[in-house]
């Protein structure tokens, strides 16, 4: 067993801390543990594809009427031995107290560091295929008192998690190598038995193939061999290593029978191949006389029939419709069954006699055909002369109005012309008066880049300005009827920058800027005084999605995309707005001139001749030989074990802090301004920068009576 360590940072005070946690490869027990953490992923259990081996339709066993068996040398004496597999978890590393005059701090940071682990190790577990299952965070609260036992106790539980995750984990690995080993051990078998019995199938093909090239009749018989197999399933760790042993061996010996009755069924029939082709040898001799006569006369015929399929091809090529008719022609041949020697010979002559006659008759024919055709394919190409000639100018005036058509059509169809048009609109919640505030959009239409200007008012002085630069993205795509499908895909903030001019002189210095886009989602905020000239680069993307078609001539709605509040003692809001307009215009069809009457090809049909040969003298009588291919039934597969769960729970720890009192100052001022907003956590990250600003804009409706809350823009 090896160990592998992943680095995890976690925090100790005001520092990061990297620290190694050890992973064990192990694994799994069936046993259901509770743990905790703020987030669990759970990966898929890989799935093991196993291939059965299969035999090939054309692998059939056939067995010749042969008793002699012989026993196939590779595999008689090769028995397989059990392999072993343990499923023996290591300890967890979880410990389970933290000591005595623990801190809140150092309780939070064992807790993390124990849960960290627990995490690390249900990952591994996950990726061995467990099913961890992720309960419900329970919240722990510590103080001074209980910061000790309120560790120890959680300490205490996800050791125990730890160490059920580790038992599931070795007992998944334990069952998922059983099922490699298992399923690599059928495989090499499969993979060697089946190679034995195709070597011995091949050399039993070959000699068919040898035996019915000679002319002999093989009967072909399927012996199906199926030993009785252990049943695998639901089998896991070492008892499925014992079956597949134990099947193995059997498929073994079943492969060796196979082989020894093949390469025997071999020998027989190549003895029985070289006694038939000698028979053959006399029957050929007998017949080359007439082998002779027909090769000469198919080779006439041949001749005539290649120069008529001539014509026919350059015929059809000048637009002819050209039919071919098989005349078969069938003289009335001696029957040469019984007939041996001399009247054998009497008998083929009287044949070779009447075919020769009706191969000179044939190729007459064909050679007429050839002629008549030839003459016909002449007087139709002039008359097709004349309609191409009469056609090209027609061809050449339609040709040019189609493709002028089809370009400006294909242009209208797959067209995106359009024209984009967009505006910015800004409102203030002050538009006079000691407060007057202002923002200023600035959009550059062609590429969507926009600029937002707005100023800060102190009441006294405009103390600042502030410039949000981003761009609007878009996409238009022709829908292939003219209609276009436009849409505003995201929007890009690039940075933000103030610039200080004057110290600000108001009592409330808490500025908060905000950026949201279409769907009230905050994309940007940043908290100042107004005092220090600062540029803050944001380089985030949001993503709109807004789709709607325009058809041609049609201008899509006024569409906003973004909108900005700057919140002080007034509000300051601005939008962001695009429009676009489909221009394509679809072209008028053309006038075609009419085609000229094309001229009807002719019919015509010709024959090929074919004359039947005469018979060859009587063949030997064929043998019937009998063979029998093996195929050894498949072992079964092993079932992919199913995956151990164990569930886990986390703790959220919160720490109690300790209350300072303060002292009342001795003159109350007029107007007290909140300068701390409220703090989130890890867990509150969405929309935890609302919260924060939510809370400072209440404490300045409280501070202040003259403010008041600017609408966002719809």
């Amino acid at each position: 067993m090896q160990n592998s360590k992943k680095y995890k940072l976690y925090k100790s005070g005001k520092l990061w801390v990297v620290g190694a946690v050890a992973v064990a490869g192990v694994a799994v027990s069936s046993n259901v543990a509770h743990v905790s953490a703020d987030t669990v992923s759970n990966a898929d259990a890989q799935a093991v594809k196993t291939t059965d081996a299969t035999q090939s339709d054309k692998q059939v066993q056939l067995t010749a009427s042969s008793t002699d068996t012989t026993t196939n040398k590779a595999t008689t004496d090769d028995t397989t031995k059990t392999a072993t597999v343990s499923s023996t978890s290591e300890k967890s590393t979880v410990p389970t107290t933290a000591g005595t005059s623990v801190t809140q701090d150092q309780a939070k940071d064992a807790i993390g560091k124990a849960q960290d682990t627990v995490k690390d190790d249900a990952k591994t577990a996950s990726d061995a295929g467990v099913e961890v299952t992720t309960g419900k965070t329970t919240d722990v609260t510590i103080n001074d008192d209980n910061a000790s036992s309120k560790t120890n106790e959680v300490l205490s539980d996800l050791n125990k998690q730890d160490q059920a995750v580790k038992d599931a984990t070795a007992k998944q690995q334990a069952n998922d190598q059983a099922y490699q080993t298992a399923t690599t051990e059928k495989t090499d078998s499969t993979k060697q038995g089946q190679a034995d019995l195709d070597n011995a199938t091949s050399d039993l093909d070959k000699q068919v193939d040898t035996t019915e090239k000679a002319g002999i009749k093989v009967n072909v018989e399927v012996a199906q061999s199926s030993p009785e197999y252990k049943d695998l399933s639901g089998l896991e760790g070492q008892d499925l290593l014992d079956a597949m042993a134990y099947n193995i061996n059997l498929y073994k010996q079943a492969i060796a029978n196979g082989v020894a009755s093949e390469n025997a069924d071999t020998e027989t029939l190549a003895k029985l191949t070289a006694e038939y082709q000698q028979k053959q040898a006399d029957y050929a001799k007998a017949n080359a006389e007439r082998d002779e006569a027909v090769e000469k006369g198919q080779s006439d015929l041949n001749n005539a029939t290649s120069d008529l399929d001539k014509q026919v091809e350059a015929s059809k090529n000048a637009g002819l419709d050209v039919s071919v008719e098989v005349s078969k022609v069938s003289p009335k041949y001696k029957d040469l069954t019984g007939l041996e020697v001399q009247d054998l010979l009497d008998a083929m002559a009287y044949n070779l006699d009447l075919y020769n006659k009706a191969v000179v008759t044939g190729v007459s024919t064909e050679k007429a055909d050839t002629e008549t055709l030839a003459k016909l394919a002449a007087e139709y190409q002039k008359q097709v002369a004349d309609y191409e000639a009469q056609k090209a100018a027609v061809d050449k005036a339609n040709a040019d109005k189609k493709a002028a058509y089809e370009k400006a059509l294909e242009d209208y169809m797959n067209g995106t012309n359009h024209t984009t048009s967009m505006t910015a609109q800004t409102q203030t919640d002050a538009s006079s008066g000691q407060y007057q505030t202002f923002m200023n959009a600035t959009v550059d239409q062609t590429k969507g880049e926009f600029t937002l200007e707005h100023d800060m008012n102190d009441g006294v002085h405009i103390i600042g300005h502030g410039v949000l630069k981003g761009k609007v993205n878009w996409k238009i795509v022709s829908t292939g009827d003219g209609t276009e499908t436009v849409t505003i895909s995201s929007i890009e903030l690039y940075s933000y920058t103030y610039t200080n001019a004057y110290q600000n002189q108001a009592v409330n210095q808490n500025i908060n800027f905000h950026v949201y886009d279409n769907e009230d989602n905050e994309l940007f905020s940043v908290y100042h005084d107004g005092n220090t000239t600062f540029s803050k680069t944001i380089n985030k993307t949001a993503q709109i999605n807004k789709t709607f078609k325009i058809s041609p001539n049609e201008t899509s709605p006024l569409a906003r995309v973004l909108f900005v509040d700057d919140n002080w003692i007034w509000n300051t809001h601005g939008q962001v707005s695009t429009q676009i307009k489909n221009t394509n215009v679809a072209p008028k069809a053309p006038t075609y001139e009419q085609d000229p009457v094309k001229p009807t090809a002719p019919k015509a049909t010709v024959h090929h001749v074919q004359v039947v040969a005469p018979a060859k003298g009587q063949e030997p009588a064929v043998p019937v030989a009998s063979v029998k291919k093996v195929t050894v039934a498949d072992m079964p597969n092993a079932d992919k074990p199913q995956p151990q769960k164990v569930a886990v729970h986390y703790y959220n720890i919160k720490k109690t802090p300790k209350v300072e009192k303060t002292a009342t100052p001795e003159t109350p001022k007029a107007v007290e301004t909140a300068s701390i907003l409220p703090t989130t956590h890890a867990s509150e990250s969405h929309g935890g920068v609302l919260l924060s600003a939510m809370a400072g804009l209440a404490s300045l409706g409280l501070a202040f009576g003259i403010s008041k809350k600017g609408k966002k823009p719809n």
